[in-house]
């Protein structure tokens, strides 16, 4: 999916598909560069869970975690393991779109 090189236009058409967010969501390549990131923060924060979601927000959005944030990471990191919450970073909007 590309724009036509012959022709100007000052904006593209919206063209994601709900097949590319499942791709984001699910493909080999992101679950393993979220196990990745996953390890670079616990190797960065220890096994303070709290200093891990700290870290990850800073890394993956560039700003500081909300307290709901938090908590909210707290219950994922502690049912599904960090790698989910870090693979839930990548999908955020936040960090996918620039504003």
């Amino acid at each position: 999916d590309c724009p036509d090189g012959g022709q100007s236009t000052p904006r593209r058409r919206e063209s994601t598909t709900p097949i590319q967010a499942l791709n984001l969501l699910n493909s080999r390549f992101v679950v393993q560069r979220a196990e990745e990131f996953a390890q670079r923060v616990r190797s960065a924060a220890g096994d303070d869970v709290e200093r891990q979601i700290k870290l990850a927000y800073q890394i993956a959005l560039n700003r500081e975690v909300t307290d709901e944030e938090v908590r909210d990471a707290e219950a994922v990191t502690s049912e599904y393991g960090l790698p989910a919450l870090c693979r839930a970073l990548f999908n955020c909007n936040e960090f996918l779109f620039v504003p």
